[in-house]
């Protein structure tokens, strides 16, 4: 990797560049439902505060959820409000991060290595496909991964014009800003990951004391006015929030092993091999050392690399240490993986290999693992429940009320376009199925910070669930399960079924309608 030139232009100009770089990252994100349960539980989120009105108070099927903060939903909420109720305006906030996350790695390339191996970099970058997948996925991985990647690139950007003299004030602001956004995204990993990758490249590098350059005043100023606010309203109404988000939901999911996704140590090697086919191949050749520093332009390239190898290894390394793991996790680390295989692949350069005919044949591979990986997620997807609910939604009536039996379809709310919670029937007050980290526990925690008289009317027991389709008096009840578990309620047994797709069910149970019935009930 070899600088050609500071502020070297692309062939093709910036705005066009962005517009079809969006174009193909967008390209099928409106071709498959919510992905259930994560699609499903964040976009369910976003839609329950659009239609709520309140934009405060993160709420899962009415209760107040604070897993994560609100950035997420805010952005997709607003899409929502802008594009309608539909999969691509949920996938739109994922769509933009990535596209800001491709544009900045660029223009950080662009700017302190030159064009070439900028153009380059954004081409494996677009076509790699977990960085593809991840942009037309509706959760908060990619959002997090495109904030601390930005704040990353800008701070370095002023560690590197710092030392050449160059003005650094806006770009130190816009890291301030960046990791300000990152934490109202995902919580403290969005300042922890920046210092830890910043602080490696320079300590690696030998440049510690730069460290002291990046602190800034107004920064910090910046940075509490952006991320005060909401942590102070919810920490206000929520007492116990604070403990709940910090201690809980970043410490002990940290340290513990009692959370979804427990994998060894090495998890995450095999991953980021795999999902960047066919370019992770190259990776290895970036160890090669680049040429003794003749000219100023080698010696901030050999910079870079230094800072794209701090980035990829500390952030493998972070996510590495605890039992949980998740894919998405590390696609923070996938901006670095491509520098480096764009720096790996120009070293064939002056090889008597034609270059630029190799890597449109690779590029051409990738569209196609990518195209594949698509078709496949399309196909395991024929069974959402988006056909089932979209079915039924004609059926709805004003009042009629919708109970999920043993399980929660996250995307339920969205695609029935409903205003109040669905009730949920299980066994509440079994403690031992609250301990396994999934949606019960979900609901549960939420639950915890409600009303108590709107919890106990949204998470039923099965004993509630016969009153209720006893004292429909004046509504009809909609039940969706899963037929297995539905067959050992005989009191569902007796309802028609209006609607079935794979292994889901609907019942209606028509109002009762009559004064004995009301007065059974104590109506």
């Amino acid at each position: 990797m070899r600088a050609t030139g500071v502020g070297a232009r692309a062939a093709i100009p910036t705005p066009m560049l962005a517009l079809l770089l969006f174009g193909w990252l967008a390209s099928s994100a409106w071709l498959r439902p919510l992905a259930l349960p994560d699609e499903g539980r964040y976009v369910g989120v976003a839609y329950e505060m659009l239609s709520s009105g309140d934009w405060l108070v993160p709420t899962l099927d009415g209760l107040p959820y604070f897993h994560k903060p609100p950035l997420f939903y805010w952005l997709t909420a607003a899409s929502l409000a802008l594009f309608g109720i539909n999969e691509f305006a949920a996938r739109l906030p994922s769509l933009l991060a990535a596209t800001g996350s491709a544009l900045t790695v660029f223009w950080f390339m662009r700017r302190w290595t030159g064009g070439a191996p900028a153009r380059l970099t954004l081409l494996i970058l677009a076509t790699t496909p977990f960085f593809f997948g991840g942009a037309q996925f509706a959760n908060l991985d990619m959002l997090v991964a495109a904030l601390i990647g930005c704040t990353v690139l800008t701070a370095a950007d002023a560690v590197l014009a710092a030392e050449e003299g160059r003005p650094r004030r806006q770009t130190l602001l816009a890291a301030y800003a960046l990791a300000a956004l990152a934490v109202l995204a995902k919580g403290l990993i969005g300042v922890a990951i920046p210092v830890l990758v910043v602080g490696t490249w320079l300590v690696c590098t030998g440049r510690p004391a730069m460290m002291l350059r990046l602190v800034s005043a107004p920064g910090a100023a910046l940075f509490a006015l952006i991320v005060v606010p909401w942590f102070a309203l919810i920490a206000h109404r929520y007492p116990l929030f604070l403990h709940y988000f910090f201690v809980h939901h970043h410490f002990e999911r940290y340290t513990s092993g009692d959370f979804n996704g427990r994998q060894p140590f090495w998890f995450y090697l095999p991953v980021l091999a795999g999902f960047t086919l066919p370019w992770f191949v190259f990776l290895p050749r970036a160890l090669r050392p680049i040429r003794p520093a003749s000219a100023p332009e080698d010696a901030v390239a050999g910079r870079v690399v230094a800072l794209m190898w701090s980035w990829l290894i500390a952030t493998l390394l972070f996510f590495s240490i605890p039992q949980s793991k998740l894919i998405g996790y590390v696609l923070v680390a996938v901006p670095p993986m491509a520098v480096l295989c764009a720096h790996g692949l120009g070293q064939y350069a002056g090889a008597g290999i034609d270059l630029r005919r190799w890597t449109a044949r690779l590029a051409a591979l990738a569209v196609g693992i990518c195209a594949v990986v698509l078709t496949g997620t399309t196909y395991y997807e024929r069974h959402n429940v988006r056909q089932l609910l979209v079915g039924i939604r004609p059926l709805l009536g004003a009042g009629d009320r919708i109970i999920a039996l043993h399980g929660y379809p996250f995307s339920l709310p969205f695609y029935l376009r409903l205003g109040a919670p669905l009730g949920v029937v299980e066994d509440w007050d079994r403690p031992q199925l609250l301990r396994k980290d999934n949606w019960r526990k979900e609901l549960s925690e939420a639950a915890a910070f409600a009303d108590p008289a709107l919890a106990h009317a949204i998470l039923l027991t099965p004993a509630q669930l016969a009153r209720q389709l006893a004292c429909a008096h004046d509504h009809a009840l909609f039940l969706i399960a899963d037929e297995r578990l539905a067959a050992g309620y005989p009191e569902v047994a007796r309802l028609p079924r209006v609607a079935s797709l794979g292994r889901y069910g609907v019942w209606q149970s028509r109002p009762v309608g009559t004064v004995a019935a009301a007065a059974a009930c104590g109506t």
